[in-house]
């Protein structure tokens, strides 16, 4: 029973694993090929045809809800969540999710930090909705840091979670990393391909950190089975 279970882990582990690595080539390669666009200019076209599409399409009383949103993805917020988040976690025994929570969301703080000093993209000017931020754009901060603290909190949820409960979770938390990205987009302080950037570079590092994760998880329902055996 312990080598069927045990053979079963193996295959999701190797799975898991090829699934992660293609994946993982797919993004990187998206990265490469949208950050040439952005340097040699040909994206700009297209950026600045959706600013200016949301400007005009999106009314303006979304101003202060869209102002709110975006607040999610700023530091000062998502720290102070991930301490409580962390410390609920730990309570509760799930060391190795509020390790891991903490990881993806420092990774991807790290992660945006360094890939704006690298391209120092200046921000848009298209129009001026009342709203500033201040650093470089490419890609988004807030895209990267949402996939990175709200995308893995998603996914340690929905796991233990079970039926509508783990769909509203997954929902609801694709919903707020979208939502954030698009706020950048109508106060008008990222262009398109920042955000996508954003969500491409987060995507490969929580890929990552999801594929640790899912070891872990296949090593302890191993470890769970062997003391079973034990047990009987």
């Amino acid at each position: 029973m312990v080598r069927w279970i045990a053979d079963r882990l193996t295959v999701v582990a190797v799975v898991w694993l090829a699934a992660g690595l293609a994946f993982s080539a797919f993004v990187i390669w998206a990265f490469i090929e949208l950050a040439d666009e952005v340097i040699e200019g040909e994206s700009r076209a297209f950026d600045d045809a959706v600013l200016l599409w949301i400007h005009s399409s999106f009314p303006g009383w979304l101003g202060g809800p869209m102002r709110i949103v975006t607040a999610l993805g700023y530091y000062w917020v998502v720290l102070p969540l991930l301490a409580v988040v962390v410390a609920v976690f730990y309570r509760k025994g799930w060391r190795l999710s509020a390790v891991l929570l903490l990881v993806s969301t420092a990774g991807s703080i790290v992660l945006t930090t360094v890939l704006k000093s690298v391209f120092q993209r200046a921000r848009p000017e298209l129009f001026d909705s009342g709203y500033h931020a201040s650093f470089f754009s490419f890609p988004s901060g807030h895209a990267t840091v949402a996939v990175g603290f709200y995308g893995m909190l998603t996914l340690v949820l929905a796991y233990r979670l079970q039926g509508t409960a783990r769909w509203a979770v997954a929902i609801l938390g694709i919903l707020v990393v979208l939502l954030i990205g698009f706020s950048r987009l109508y106060l008008g302080v990222h262009y398109p391909t920042d955000v996508l950037a954003g969500y491409l570079a987060a995507l490969l590092w929580l890929v990552c950190v999801g594929a640790v994760y899912a070891l872990w998880l296949s090593v302890r329902g191993l470890r769970a089975a062997e003391a079973s055996r034990d047990d009987g």
